[in-house]
């Protein structure tokens, strides 16, 4: 019973640190899981003004565009929490929006379901695992109400 107990030990030990790293070198590295349309630039300003880009996965609900958060320590989410005025780099386009944080639940099930519509129900828990089941935190992404929308292209 010692051994078992263990062993459970260690491979739970091994997931945690396993995710850990996985989490962190998707978050240093910010490689492009699904480039395209699927996918923007998110700037997050720091109090000083410094701006900070960080490639999201951009989830569209019709005329509205989520992101979300898998983990608390995500430094984008608590610069937009401190300041809600962001930038959307998406394709050629950038836009001014405004990030609204919304952690009722019903927003938290409105994007339990798009995401897995998105990735299916074994993408979705396959993610959430990796993600050691953290919380998922729901961004809308409003335009600003003077949207200063323009094309990057000449």
């Amino acid at each position: 019973m010692k051994k078992a107990a263990k062993i459970l030990g260690m491979v739970i030990a091994g997931y945690v640190t396993l995710a850990l790293a996985l989490d962190a070198f998707i978050g240093v590295s910010q490689i492009a899981l699904e480039p395209g349309e699927r996918e923007g630039i998110l700037r997050t300003f720091d109090a000083d003004g410094t701006m900070h880009e960080t490639r999201m996965i951009i989830i569209d609900d019709g005329d509205v565009m989520w992101v979300q958060s898998g983990h608390h320590f995500r430094g984008w989410y608590h610069r937009l929490i401190e300041n809600p005025n962001v930038e959307l780099l998406r394709g050629d386009t950038l836009t001014q929006r405004r990030a609204v944080a919304l952690e009722t639940p019903e927003a938290k099930a409105h994007m339990k379901a798009l995401l897995m519509d998105r990735v299916g129900f074994g993408g979705y828990y396959a993610i959430r695992f990796v993600l050691l089941f953290a919380e998922v935190k729901p961004v809308r992404l409003d335009l600003r109400s003077s949207p200063m929308q323009h094309n990057l292209e000449p």
